[in-house]
């Protein structure tokens, strides 16, 4: 027969579980339970598959939050289709990670940063996995920002494209079609181009052309021409070494001789600057010289009048000049 259960026991089991499940509820909460957070909104242009709940908000790379909650529409026109993503800042993570740097405590400093550039975007944890989080950065020279939350339940953060979504509407927009169908064709005009060439002959062409070379090296007219040729190599070779030695001596002594002309021009050069030195306005040389040119043309002139006395007075030569009287 089986021992009845004690419900005092039982009890206590119940009670230490409980206990136990708000202890480790608690210790893995208290975090956050204690932290203050500042919820924001931000609005994404496409699908949020990889997205949920819980996934890390980054501000350049540094968790600070998480995604609070991800919906279709939240307080915007009907007409709009952007889908609304609210996320928390954790006041904690904003202190130890990143200090001064940035202030996002509240919504005045929020509006401060997003006039600075802050904006948000989707980022990749993985291509594998293709999970998603919100970056947060600051974009120098970003363009007005863009708002869809009509009333002012959160700060919303202006978003922008991330390189993904920019990668994927490229190739959105990229005509498949349009390539599959030039590409098709191509390769049936390449395809055409093949065939059309007469495989057969050419190779036929390139066996003859192959085989009329090597007949044309074999020949012994082309192996004469070839030792012809070493040998004529050789010839001027030893030309060039003759002539080499001959121009030599040749050139040395048209060297000396233009040494030696240089000299005889500098030497003449020389005694031109002499004789212009003596022959200057202020030459001794050239003074004397006019003194003797006057001497000379005074002898003249009294040799002139001596001769036309003579001729006037031919008896002068045996009675002598006569005086003329002196009047008393």
């Amino acid at each position: 027969m089986s021992a009845k259960a004690n419900p005092t026991l039982i009890g206590l089991f119940v009670v230490s579980g409980v206990a136990l499940g708000i202890a480790c509820l608690v210790l893995f909460s208290s975090s956050r339970l204690f932290t203050n957070t500042q919820d924001c909104i931000v609005y994404f242009d496409g699908s949020l598959n990889g997205l949920g709940e819980g996934a890390p908000v980054k501000l350049r790379g540094v968790t600070i939050g998480a995604v609070k909650k991800v919906m279709i529409s939240f307080d915007q026109a009907t007409n709009d289709y952007t889908m609304p993503v609210i996320i928390e800042f954790r006041e904690d993570l904003l202190r130890e990670r990143i200090g001064d740097a940035y202030k996002l405590e509240n919504a005045r400093d929020l509006q401060a940063n997003i006039k600075q550039g802050l904006r948000a975007t989707l980022g990749v944890e993985s291509l594998v996995t293709g999970v998603l989080y919100v970056d947060l950065d600051t974009q120098l020279n970003a363009p007005p920002p863009v708002f869809h939350q009509l009333g002012k339940t959160y700060v919303e953060i202006p978003t922008r494209p991330s390189q993904t979504q920019q990668l994927l509407n490229n190739l959105a927009q990229v005509d498949i079609k349009g390539l599959e169908s030039r590409l098709s064709s191509l390769i049936t005009t390449i395809d055409e181009k093949v065939k059309a060439l007469k495989a057969g002959e050419i190779s036929d062409g390139i066996t003859n052309l192959v085989a009329s070379l090597d007949h044309v090296v074999r020949s012994p007219d082309f192996t004469n021409s070839i030792a012809n040729l070493a040998g004529t190599l050789d010839r001027y070779r030893a030309l060039a070494d003759r002539i080499e030695s001959r121009v030599a001596p040749v050139a040395d002594g048209v060297t000396n001789t233009l040494a030696e002309v240089d000299q005889t021009l500098a030497q003449l050069r020389g005694a031109a600057e002499d004789l212009r030195g003596l022959l200057g306005p202020d030459a001794a040389l050239r003074q004397d010289l006019s003194l003797a040119l006057n001497r000379i043309a005074t002898a003249a002139q009294s040799i002139s009048e001596l001769a036309d006395y003579l001729q006037r007075h031919p008896n002068s030569l045996i009675t002598g000049r006569k005086l003329e009287d002196q009047k008393p």
